[in-house]
């Protein structure tokens, strides 16, 4: 009896321990498969950008000095220094010689006799402006001074007058009506806005002002009064020397009568 109880537990012995052994063994990872990647690590933040330093406003009650410019401003040009009185009469020498020139040359090649007489008068009064200037140089001692205006002026002149001697008969007469308005009107610009505001002498402030301003503004007058009596290019032109006016547009010229 205790013989088949030892025989019965040896059995069951034996099956438990066939059973263990027979349990699968845990499976180990395939060679075949990839490692596992480790998680990204987020990129670490970009620094803020540095706004730019704002420079300290004025105080208040004070303006920027000039040359300097405020941020976010365009600079300025810088402004242009007055003229001295040696520098105005510069200006003048070269205004009156421009005159002188082209109106010397309009009389000898001018087609209506109108523009001929005017510009007889701009020679006559111009070479008396510029002996009067002249007087009062010697009189003040002192000696004019090119600047950029004078010397401007003078380029001006040169290309001014080589254009006129280009054209010949009405185109001619038309061209330099304008020029003698374009020049006066400068002329009275020039007065206006820098002759007589920065002009020390009395005597030469006076002159400008009582004598060549007055001359100067009916050389303009009259020049455009003739610029509007000669027309189109060639129309005024011809109506002076005496010749038949053109027919008026739309119109037919009459036949001539039977002999």
């Amino acid at each position: 009896m205790v013989a088949s109880r030892n025989a019965l537990v040896l059995t069951i012995g034996l099956a438990v321990g066939v059973g263990c052994s027979n349990t699968p063994p845990a499976s180990s990872p395939s060679t075949n498969e990839a490692p596992p990647q480790p998680a990204p690590t987020a990129a670490p933040p970009l620094p803020e950008a540095t706004p730019p330093a704002t420079p300290p406003a004025p105080p208040p009650g004070t303006e920027p000095q000039a040359g300097t410019t405020q941020p976010g401003t365009t600079p300025s040009a810088p402004a242009e220094a007055p003229l001295t009185d040696e520098q105005i009469l510069a200006v003048l020498d070269a205004s009156n010689k421009k005159e002188i020139d082209e109106a010397q040359l309009a009389q000898t090649k001018a087609k209506s006799k109108d523009v001929k007489a005017y510009a007889k008068v701009i020679a006559q009064h111009h070479t008396e402006a510029k002996a009067k200037q002249a007087k009062l140089v010697k009189k003040l001692g002192i000696t004019a001074a090119d600047s950029d205006k004078s010397k401007q002026l003078t380029e001006e002149a040169q290309s001014a007058l080589e254009q006129l001697k280009a054209l010949q008969g009405a185109d001619f007469d038309q061209q330099f009506v304008a020029t003698m308005i374009k020049d006066h009107q400068n002329t009275l610009d020039f007065l206006d806005r820098k002759a007589l505001p920065n002009a020390k002498n009395a005597d030469l402030k006076a002159m400008v002002e009582k004598d060549l301003r007055p001359t100067i503004e009916k050389h303009l007058k009259d020049a455009e009064a003739l610029s509007q009596k000669l027309g189109p290019a060639g129309a005024g032109a011809t109506g002076t020397q005496g010749g038949a006016q053109p027919p008026a547009p739309g119109t037919k010229e009459a036949a001539p009568p039977p002999k």
